[in-house]
């Protein structure tokens, strides 16, 4: 059997409930379909800035 004989005390490692990963999980994804939807609307917005005058001239 090994004793230690230091005095440092170790934090306890916390793990998380089920639940609680559950969560952070979806709030996780939630997230990133936010950024990907604030990407995909700002591609959005500089295409209609850049290429908006040729497609109303063109109809």
């Amino acid at each position: 059997m090994v004793t230690t004989t230091s005095s440092v005390r170790l934090p306890r490692h916390r793990e998380l409930s089920p639940t609680a990963a559950a969560l952070l999980t979806i709030g996780g994804n939630i997230l990133i379909l936010a950024i990907v939807g604030l990407a995909v609307a700002g591609v959005g917005i500089a295409a209609v800035a850049v290429f908006g005058a040729q497609l109303l001239g063109s109809l």
